[in-house]
């Protein structure tokens, strides 16, 4: 008669095909017809196959945490002292991948039964390893159970991005601009502008305005944390429409361009993912695609295109060294210039602004004694030198007529082919479903380009 742990494992509770409930039955029978007894009950629901059985809630409790890893004697010992791994001799669990899901993780944890005189046995299985043919049998069986792991994550993916095709929103954090609203077909949750209440939109329509006529995020910033009540910041803007009170979060230059360079505010959908690159975990975001490789639309979009090209284009050129966080500029730098040769910068004035003799920087008098001019009276006299030389002369624009440029979309496709080579170079489709799917988007993608490139 030996001791026998029974294994229960339930990715989702609503999954009745293997119950609780019908998986202990099934152990219960087993140990019975075995002569064997019960010692104890591991449940683990709602917790994926794909989690090594060490690190699982309940099953971790009974085995050491040095399951597979190279430590010292000591620390394997003190290891197995606190956990409860010397009060059974029999693993027992329905099937194998009520263990787990990952073939190397089922064969870690047999390896380590083996070295400590411990039985790995699962009921509608009928492995027995102490035989060649059960270790055959096993080693089949867990890379099914490893396959169909990888299925179920292919099949959730599509799932995903179905519902993000659709427009539903599946939860978290919303992004800045939008609001989550029940349809009224209760077919779940979707995103829609923030045009009442917290007005989240409105506010972002302001900053992308005044980003647009040129002042910096800074200054922006200043202008938000004025009144936070009237413009509170993203996860402050979802307390409130919680019911819940806000943190008080304040803006910043970062937050605020963080916010107009976000896709989001285009009603498309960024995701950030964990991946390797040069055996170095990292977060990469990316934008979903459909498979010809357009960006997702789930949402309304709070700003056009091109206001957010524009946008963006002032966040460069603000955070460019050369030209800083100035607003507007001198419209006569480096064409006046005081009587000694110096240039006239145009600075604050009592009443108006001045054109000032550069020696001032430096806090030293003028050579001449200049004392500066008034800004209106400088650039008056020189508009009137200007159109007086210049007035009756024509100007010639080029006029152009606009036709069909396909050149955002092939640049669109350009880079959804470069993410999905990253994606390939990271490890994400290194399953044979993970293989085929990026073959056929990759062609796919560059069928499409092939069409836009042959375009007139």
């Amino acid at each position: 008669m030996a001791r026998v742990l029974g294994v229960v494992r339930l990715s989702k509770v609503s999954d009745e095909t293997t119950s609780p409930e019908r998986q202990r039955r099934s152990i219960q029978r087993w140990a019975d017809q075995e002569g064997h007894v019960i010692v104890g009950w591991v449940e683990d629901i709602d917790v994926s196959g794909g989690v090594e059985p060490w690190k699982r809630p309940e099953f971790g409790k009974w085995l050491p945490s040095t399951i597979g890893k190279e430590v010292s004697s000591i620390e394997h010992r003190i290891a197995m002292e606190e956990s409860r791994a010397a009060e059974y001799d029999i693993i027992c669990a329905l099937k194998l991948d009520r263990l787990s899901r990952r073939v190397l993780h089922v064969h870690t944890l047999v390896e380590w039964c083996e070295k400590h005189g411990k039985e790995v046995a699962t009921v509608e299985d009928g492995i027995n390893l102490n035989t060649q043919t059960g270790k055959l049998l096993f080693s089949l069986i867990a890379s099914f159970a490893e396959g169909e792991l990888e299925a179920i994550k292919a099949r959730a993916k599509s799932s995903y991005n179905h519902l993000v095709k659709e427009g539903r929103w599946r939860g978290g954090r919303i992004p800045y601009g939008y609001r989550a609203e029940k349809q009224d077909t209760g077919d779940g949750w979707r995103l829609v502008p923030d045009d009442y209440g917290t007005d989240t939109a409105g506010t972002l329509r302001e900053i992308v305005r005044r980003l647009i006529e040129g002042e910096s995020a800074n200054s922006i910033a200043q202008w938000l944390n004025k009144d936070p009540a009237k413009t509170p910041t993203s996860l402050d803007a979802q307390l409130i429409r919680n019911g819940k009170p806000p943190k008080g979060g304040r803006w910043t230059a970062a937050n605020t361009a963080k916010v107009v360079r976000s896709l989001n505010v285009l009603g498309q959908m960024e995701v950030t993912e964990e991946v390797v690159v040069d055996g170095k975990k990292t977060k990469r975001t990316r934008i979903v695609r459909d498979a010809e490789g357009r960006p997702l639309q789930r949402a309304e979009p709070l700003i056009t295109q091109e206001e957010w090209e524009l946008a963006n284009k002032k966040l460069d050129e603000n955070t460019s060294k050369r030209n800083g966080n100035r607003k507007g500029g001198s419209p006569l730098l480096r064409v006046a210039f005081c009587t000694c040769g110096e240039p006239a910068y145009l600075g604050p004035g009592r009443n108006w602004p001045y054109y000032r003799c550069a020696s001032r920087t430096t806090h030293k008098p003028c050579p001449t004694g200049s004392k500066g001019i008034a800004a209106h009276v400088l650039e008056g006299a020189v508009e009137e030198v200007f159109l007086r030389a210049a007035g009756d002369v024509e100007i010639v624009r080029k006029v152009f007529r606009p036709g069909v440029d396909f050149a955002r979309d092939i640049e669109e496709v350009n880079r959804a082919l470069a993410e999905l080579r990253e994606d390939r170079e990271a490890g994400l489709y290194s399953s044979e479903l993970g293989k085929q799917e990026y073959r056929e988007t990759y062609k796919r993608l560059d069928a499409r380009r092939e069409q836009l490139m042959a375009q007139p």
